[in-house]
């Protein structure tokens, strides 16, 4: 089997070319900047939709971990070669645009798998477990927690901001309405060393395709925080509409900043340390399901990159198949999968509580 990873020597995309690799599999890194682990890497510019194409062509799937703006050329191009696709989620706009190629990828017999990481990913499939099992809720809420002893940031600084400026989208009384990013708060409990977290509602893929994937749900929202996030809060004031000082997108400042001052990814004599959790509750009247689940460090990675990473994983070397522009809970099957990732390392809380 041979498996592109688009933006694969970045944070999450070195995650998935070293799980790849140990796995034996067949891997290609297209990117910007050479990885730094031993494996084939071509340069590649995903503006550039023909050239990516020629560079892919042959694979069985591409796993996209690039910025999430390039989602849509990711997917040409793999329709031009003729590849199937996956990629780790792309905000709740980008995730509806990318369902408008769903009629392409039918047409060519490939499969598009958007948002197989952690949230989404993870999420869509205890989602998708839990409705197969309990039936359809009045309400659906994913909160996400985490906890960092390190001081780094390892996220993009683009989609946090983009998070924090965005409106986000609320699933209610069958229609999406908007709301201003953290307008919306509440205290979750999760599991230690994360503990009581105060989460905020903001933009969110699960968005999406939940009310479509679990028809009948009259409430869905998202809400997350964590270590930093609050202080990214005024951060998303000033540099959130990337307005240009000088010359200079206020962005691409915040990002060259961030990685002088060292505090962007971990150099390699650091050693990661931060733990992230995420809950998906079900509400049905009388009895709230919930599931939890967990990861921390593993090796050169913390829990937030690893658990972002090896789901895409998990899902080529289960050779999933389908056609057209799919999220998670409509092509992965629960219980294998789920199964894996707790191989993987990764810990699941089932919760159930009846209401008298």
């Amino acid at each position: 089997m041979r498996v592109v990873v688009l933006g694969g020597s970045g944070l999450i995309g070195s995650v998935i070319v070293s799980e790849l690799v140990r796995s034996n599999v067949d891997v290609l890194v297209i990117d910007l900047v050479k990885p730094r682990f031993d494996v084939e890497y071509l340069f590649g510019d995903l503006n550039n939709i023909d050239d990516i194409a020629s560079k892919i062509r042959g694979a069985d799937y591409v796993i996209n971990a690039a910025q999430y703006y390039f989602n849509i050329n990711a997917m040409k191009a793999c329709l031009k070669a003729g590849v199937n696709y996956m990629d780790l989620g792309g905000l709740f706009w980008m995730t509806q645009r990318q369902l408008e190629l769903n009629d392409e990828f039918e047409r060519e017999g490939l499969l598009a798998l958007i948002g197989i990481g952690a949230e989404p990913g993870i999420t869509n499939v205890v989602a998708a477990w839990i409705y197969r099992n309990h039936g359809t809720p009045i309400s659906i809420k994913i909160r996400d927690g985490w906890v960092s002893r390190s001081g780094k940031i390892n996220w993009s600084v683009d989609t946090q901001l983009d998070e924090l400026s965005m409106k986000a989208p609320v699933f209610e009384g069958g229609e999406y309405k908007y709301y201003e990013p953290t307008s919306r708060s509440e205290y979750v409990d999760f599991v230690e060393p994360i503990g009581r977290v105060r989460t905020y509602l903001t933009i969110h893929s699960e968005l999406a395709t939940f009310p479509q994937s679990f028809s009948g749900v009259r409430y869905v929202d998202w809400m997350e925080g964590g270590t930093g996030f609050e202080d990214m809060f005024v951060l998303a004031r000033l540099f959130g509409d990337n307005t240009e000082v000088m010359g200079i997108k206020s962005r691409t400042y915040l990002r060259e900043l961030l990685r002088a001052k060292g505090l962007l990814g971990y150099s390699s004599d650091e050693v990661p340390d931060e733990w992230e959790s995420a809950k998906v509750i079900f509400d049905y009247g009388d009895k709230t399901v919930e599931v939890e689940f967990m990861s921390g460090p593993h090796g050169m990675f913390d829990g937030t990159q690893y658990m972002t990473g090896i789901p895409s994983v998990i899902a080529v070397l289960s050779r999933v198949s389908g056609r057209g522009v799919l999220p998670p809970e409509r092509v992965i099957e629960p219980e294998p999968f789920i199964s894996k990732l707790k191989e993987k390392g990764i810990a699941f809380y089932y919760r159930e509580s009846r209401r008298l």
